[in-house]
């Protein structure tokens, strides 16, 4: 996404000054295209140097947007819902089209850019990012600065000419944090303390998940294999309600079901059941969030045809029966409605 500056742009949580934001709209030298981006995009200042954004769209037709930008932030992305396309335009050093779908997230740091943003008509689209300063990241590493990858480290020595680009698929934990994130900020979620350290979870999971080391359970997948299990994962969650079995995904990809099980756990960390759980009651938690939909239809919605089993799935995952959650959700709404801050 581009780097988008609004100055009179307001955080929730840090009170009613006016906080100079992340993104610049004017640079998109089209009025109409700042309105539908200023009425998407909402940011949150965590601390100095230290930012969250959100967007949340769903559009009618195909959105597209150029972008110019002098970047000072190292940019984490985390896309929850939809999907996009991002041409990066690095002139000499030439272009990268980076295709975005729900459970991708990425890591990039570029001193100047430019692009091209494009948002497909008739999907909702989710999308985290956080932004943080070189120097800001790297005091509060410290120490740990060393397990960062290589690159990352130059941008964050800010040596000259560093840069780092890192796209990747998101692990069940990073996605359930970035969706806590984004349902803060989202319906402005005012306590300070809650919203740092959330955000400094998402950090923390991001750079230990994606810039550490390769996991020794990694060697056992070859690059081959490590794309089948992408895809299968993509499949189970465009698939979710009826999802296929591990038999017939093993003879449409022409891979073992042991292979596949131990491929999930090599690079997600969780079983094929396990993630698949995991996406339906994230799913579950932004329909309820939406408020749309009752418990009976959010549950029929994610597949689950027992509302019993539905229900103690839920209360296990957040600690909450999912009545009871949706009522606040409900309640949240209803107070942003009427200009009351949510609690």
């Amino acid at each position: 996404m581009p780097n988008i500056h609004n100055k009179n742009c307001r955080f929730p949580g840090v009170g009613n000054a006016s906080v100079k934001s992340i993104r610049n709209f004017r640079s998109m030298g089209c009025r109409e295209k700042e309105k539908v981006l200023l009425s998407m995009w909402q940011e949150y200042q965590v601390r100095p140097g230290l930012s969250v954004s959100v967007l949340d769209a769903a559009l009618p037709d195909t959105f597209s947007f150029d972008y110019r930008r002098d970047n000072q932030f190292i940019d984490f992305g985390f896309f929850l819902e939809g999907d996009s396309v991002n041409e990066i335009r690095k002139g000499p050093r030439g272009n990268r089209m980076v295709e975005n779908r729900a459970g991708k997230g990425g890591i990039g740091f570029f001193k100047h850019m430019n692009g091209i943003v494009t948002i497909p008509a008739g999907k909702k689209v989710r999308i985290v990012h956080m932004h943080v300063m070189p120097e800001v990241l790297g005091s509060m590493l410290c120490d740990d600065v060393d397990c960062v990858n290589p690159s990352l480290r130059k941008v964050l020595e800010q040596e000259d000419g560093a840069e780092f680009f890192r796209h990747h698929c998101m692990s069940p934990k990073v996605q359930a944090v970035a969706n806590e994130v984004f349902f803060g900020v989202r319906n402005n979620f005012g306590v300070k303390l809650y919203m740092e350290g959330k955000t400094l979870e998402l950090l923390g999971l991001s750079l230990v998940e994606g810039d550490c080391p390769v996991k020794s359970g990694l060697h056992s997948l070859c690059p081959r294999e490590r794309d089948i299990i992408h895809a299968i994962r993509k499949e189970l969650e465009e698939t979710f309600v009826v999802p296929p079995s591990l038999a017939e995904l093993s003879s449409k990809y022409g891979i073992s079901v042991h292979k596949i099980q131990a491929g999930f756990r090599s690079l997600y960390g969780m079983s094929v059941f396990g993630l698949l759980k995991e996406f339906k009651l994230q799913k579950a938690r932004m329909l309820f969030e939406e408020g749309d939909m009752n418990v009976s239809e959010v549950a029929w919605a994610i597949g689950y045809i027992n509302l019993s089993h539905f229900g103690t799935a839920y209360r296990k995952r957040f600690g909450i029966l999912p009545k009871a959650y949706l009522k606040a959700a409900q309640a949240n709404v209803y107070d942003r409605a009427d200009g009351v801050p949510g609690s």
